[in-house]
């Protein structure tokens, strides 16, 4: 009996689990990103990537798993986030190898179907077509492809089962002969047979689902979910967000929004009305005045659609909650964690803040302080867009959570893909062979993980029966683990919904608000460079004002103690040389004079110390004296007492007002200071 396909998906789901750490998921990041670099434009879009992968390989993948997976090509260095946007890696995405892998398994079928065409006429007469040749080939494929691959690991021969007739005669046959002379040709066999394992792995024929619904879960949706769902944003937008209120409604939660998160949608198209009415469009940014500006709305439109908003959340299943009562027992630390929000993220507005802290507050007492394992049983999450909100609340409850508890909050890309993962991915409507070469390119397994995909189908088939719902369970637990590790560790996110012109609009005005940021930081660093300068200018001038002080302390004490010490020398040497003897004046008059002389010295000295006295300014004072003595002393031997100057100075000053241009009177030959003429 065959083996059942969901047998071998399991396995190499398990293995490529344990071994590369890869999940369900990581398979299509080469997929994506050959369509990444086939695309006309560098920037990535949404709508565009997923119309590429529609008509370049015929899959259907939701935006929730497609942005999840973008989010995996950036970890791996293919795209790369610029000014808010992705865009191809240049350099990275010409190490895929993809669209080479896919051409040379495209070429190993055609030359395998077309030989066994050549082998069935030649050998058995049996004309076939190229299509013949094929639906043999890949029966044979689906049925003893894996007994093919045993028997080639074990070098044992390939038992196909009792009296094979028809094609699987002729198969049995042909391989049997490229055993003896063409192993090249049994390589190739064994490429389209684990090329159609792998491709199996992807889309798992059998259907199935995982059964497990929402049981009286209330999913508490934010409010830029909300706006986008409603189309207040655009069609871009609203796309993946009605994906994932199909799919949570298909699973049975319950679609709320507290009244808190209601009033700030309401305050949204309120604040859009008011810049209408008002015309203030230069500054306008944000996703839904822009999209109000774009489809040349009025104030009147927008304030229409804030009246019938609770119509409009009602026709999308959404409820309008009031928040829970609080609770002593199952209150969190709102402090702390309003604390922890702002730090993490930095909210400009005070709003938003309180807006999101108590919306994760009342998910806490809703729950109850019940920790579950699994998002359809947990009583209650809050979704938003917002990664920085979602890790910061894992970070600050984990500490008190089991491991593998369900947050109290998740973003909505993470939870539609988690409910992707749920079901089937439909098989593209491309040629069976085509879906061999993509699953093969997209996987490249290497050699020495077969051995290993052998081993674990063999021990799943010893254990029992395995079934679609396994394979489904365990795609949708690893992708879970791996989307808690990424909200954790927190990649930058992009802006990738709106169409390629959109985009690079947002990059735009994304890269002047960058510029702005940098000229304020620019401004901010020179304004505190120059606090910094002016600071130490200041401490400079401290410390020269205070090494100045010192010095001019040190120089004061210094001179005044060369002071004291030659005044003390000097006066030490008068009384020393005194005569205190007494002789007789005539015979030692010089002593006398000499010591009179340093005693006059020494009264100098210390006038000069106390007074400031100097030689230059009694010199002064002295010349001063002696012209005086001396002009008074010519007056009186000359009788010339009476002559004073200044009076005829003034007798002959001439009128001020009738004379102002005339030069002043000539003093006479004998120094009078007058002329003759007018003498007394």
């Amino acid at each position: 009996m065959p083996t059942s396909p969901a047998i071998t998906s399991l396995a190499i789901l398990k293995v490529n689990w344990d071994i590369l750490h890869k999940d369900y998921i990581e398979n299509f990041v080469p997929i994506v990103v050959e369509c990444v670099i086939n695309a006309p434009d560098d920037v990535v879009s949404l709508p565009h990537l997923q119309e590429a992968l529609r008509s370049q390989f015929g899959l259907e993948l939701p935006l929730n798993p497609l942005r999840q997976i973008l989010q995996r090509a950036t970890k791996q260095g293919y795209l790369k986030r610029q000014s808010g946007i992705l865009s191809r890696n240049a350099a990275r995405c010409a190490t895929l190898n993809f669209a080479d892998v896919q051409q040379r398994v495209t070429r190993i079928y055609d030359t395998v179907a077309g030989r066994l065409v050549e082998f069935a006429a030649t050998n058995h007469a049996t004309q076939w077509s190229v299509e013949q040749a094929e639906a043999a080939l890949l029966e044979f494929i689906a049925e003893r492809g894996l007994a093919f691959l045993y028997a080639e690991a074990e070098r044992s021969p390939l038992v196909l089962g009792p009296a094979p007739a028809g094609s699987a005669f002729i198969l049995g046959s042909f391989l049997s002969e490229m055993r003896r002379v063409d192993h090249q040709l049994l390589e190739d066999v064994e490429v389209l047979i684990k090329g159609n394992m792998l491709a199996n792995s992807l889309f798992l024929p059998e259907h199935g689902r995982l059964s497990q619904r929402f049981h009286k879960t209330r999913v508490y949706l934010d409010s830029s979910i909300i706006v986008s769902a409603a189309g207040y944003a655009g069609k871009d937008r609203q796309a993946p967000c009605t994906e994932l209120l199909n799919l949570l409604r298909d699973y049975g939660a319950d679609l709320c929004c507290f009244k808190i998160t209601f009033e700030e949608v309401r305050g949204i198209l309120d604040a859009c009305t008011i810049r209408l009415r008002q015309g203030q469009l230069d500054e306008a940014y944000g996703p839904s005045i822009e999209y109000f500006i774009q489809e040349g709305m009025s104030a009147s439109d927008v304030e229409l659609m804030a009246a019938r908003l609770p119509q409009k959340i009602a026709g999308l299943g959404i409820r309008v909650d009031p928040k829970p009562s609080y609770e002593y027992r199952f209150q969190i630390d709102e402090a702390a964690f309003e604390a922890r929000l702002q730090d993490e993220i930095g909210y400009q507005s005070g709003r938003a803040r309180i807006h999101d802290l108590d919306c994760i507050s009342a998910i806490a007492r809703l729950r109850r302080g019940h920790d579950s394992y699994f998002i359809e049983t947990c009583d209650a999450i809050f979704v938003t867009p917002n990664t920085a909100l979602a890790r910061a609340t894992r970070r600050f409850f984990q500490v008190d959570s089991p491991p593998g508890a369900i947050a109290l909050c998740i973003t909505d890309y993470a939870l539609g893909n988690l409910l992707w993962l749920k079901n089937p991915t439909k098989a593209p409507d491309l040629p069976r062979k085509r879906l061999i070469a993509d699953a093969y390119a997209a996987m490249q397994p290497p050699e020495a993980l077969w051995k290993k995909y052998l081993l674990e189908i063999a021990h799943l088939e010893q254990s029992g029966r395995v079934s679609s719902d396994d394979y489904y369970l365990l795609r949708h637990s690893t992708a879970a683990k791996a989307a808690l590790m990424e909200i954790t560790q927190g990649y930058a996110s992009a802006f990738t919904e709106g169409t390629i012109a959109e985009v690079l609009a947002v990059a735009r005005e994304n890269l002047r608000a960058d510029l702005r940021r940098s000229l304020e930081d620019a401004k901010e660093k020179r304004r505190e460079a120059e606090e910094r300068a002016e600071q130490l200018e200041a401490g400079r001038a401290q410390v020269v004002s205070r090494v100045e002080a010192f010095s001019n302390s040190l120089a004061w004490w210094l001179c005044r103690s060369l002071r004291v010490l030659a005044i003390s020398t000097l006066g030490i040497a008068t009384l020393y040389s005194f005569p205190w003897g007494f002789p007789d004046l005539r015979s030692s008059w010089l002593w006398y004079a000499l010591s009179g002389a340093q005693g006059l010295l020494f009264i100098f000295f210390l006038a000069n110390m106390i007074w400031g006295t100097t030689l230059e300014g009694v010199a002064t004072r002295f010349q001063a004296w002696l012209a005086e003595r001396v002009e008074r002393t010519a007056r009186h031997l000359l009788r010339l007492e009476h002559y004073t100057g200044t009076q005829d100075l003034q007798y002959n000053q001439p009128d001020e007002n009738q004379n102002a241009d005339r030069a002043p009177p000539v003093p006479s030959k004998d120094g009078a200071g007058h002329s003759g003429a007018h003498a007394p």
